[in-house]
């Protein structure tokens, strides 16, 4: 009975190490939010131009600083006040368009908001689609970065998920939103 004992508290305190190891002075003190991707609107892909062209696909992401825990915001240049956006992955549902990876560098404030244009598939692989294509898919992004504290790249890893529905055709029109 005193070694299963010993061995049940040595579990606990295992357990209890983990736990409290968990949080440390880097830990994410703020979460990285995806405000709206094209301004929570359709996107409209077209795949020619008037001109016969093909256009790259580009829409503008508004990005957020949520302290975690709800505080309020700290001050510009305090760590852990600032978010670094640095690269996101952009996949499709229906694989009309291969996954397409971007890198970034945005800065985003406590408890503030920062906008940025980000490419939504690769202009070589979208020149092969074949134009009679028309189809509705979901594009799937995901956001890295990390959350600064004292100088560059060295907080906790953060991540935002958002999607945003597309639609893919030659719209032959110059007038639809790109």
């Amino acid at each position: 009975m005193k070694t299963v004992m010993r061995i049940v508290l040595a579990a606990v305190a295992l357990v209890a190490a983990f736990g409290m190891s968990a949080c440390t002075d880097e830990s994410s003190r703020h979460l990285l939010t995806v405000v709206s991707v094209n301004d929570g609107e359709v996107y409209f892909s077209d795949l020619l131009t008037d001109s016969g062209s093909v256009v790259a696909d580009a829409a503008p992401v508004m990005f957020g600083n949520i302290p975690n825990g709800g505080g309020e915001p700290l001050g510009p240049g305090e760590p852990f006040a600032t978010i670094v956006v640095t690269g996101y992955t952009v996949t499709y549902d229906n694989g009309v368009y291969p996954p397409y990876s971007g890198g970034l560098t945005i800065r985003v404030p406590s408890g503030g908001t920062a906008e940025a244009n980000i490419g939504l598939s690769d202009i070589g692989a979208k020149a092969s689609v074949n134009p009679g294509t028309a189809t509705s898919t979901t594009a799937r992004i995901v956001f890295t970065g990390y959350n600064e504290t004292y100088g560059v790249n060295n907080g906790d890893k953060v991540t935002a998920y958002a999607s945003l529905s597309v639609q893919v055709a030659n719209f032959e029109d110059a007038d639809v939103q790109q």
